[in-house]
């Protein structure tokens, strides 16, 4: 699991390949992976919005930006977690995901931005 803590906020993370799949847009490489966010400040916090950098390898990189992560704006007390899974596709079996979310502290709507580590995404038969 990679993880990364940016202004007491660790963000781990965990990819998985879910295999090779036809589509509309033809082969696709999909791979899951699993976020936690833990609040390790003294701050209740709220997540505004992400920024992901999706890069594949087959030169199809792409970027998504919105509010929240799945459909929510979690808030975060002190010390607690927030875990939640999502998915990428891509026309090879190799590439690679890194972004950011916006925060932003309740107390004085202070905003800060949070590193998501960069992470690989390799289907297991490239490892071979």
């Amino acid at each position: 699991m990679k993880y990364k803590i940016t202004k007491d906020v660790k963000v781990s993370v965990e990819p998985s390949y879910e295999g090779n799949f036809d589509s509309i847009e033809g082969n696709v490489d999909v791979f899951s992976y699993q976020i936690i966010i833990e609040n390790k400040s003294n701050h209740t916090i709220k997540l505004l919005k992400r920024h992901w950098l999706v890069l594949d390898a087959a030169d199809y990189d792409y970027e998504i930006e919105g509010n929240g992560v799945i459909g929510e704006q979690p808030i975060l007390c002190p010390g607690e977690k927030h875990i939640y899974e999502s998915g990428s596709q891509l026309k090879c079996p190799i590439g690679a995901m890194k972004g950011s979310y916006l925060f932003k502290r309740l107390a004085d709507n202070q905003k800060f931005h949070v590193e998501i580590p960069h992470f690989n995404l390799l289907a297991p038969f490239i490892a071979n």
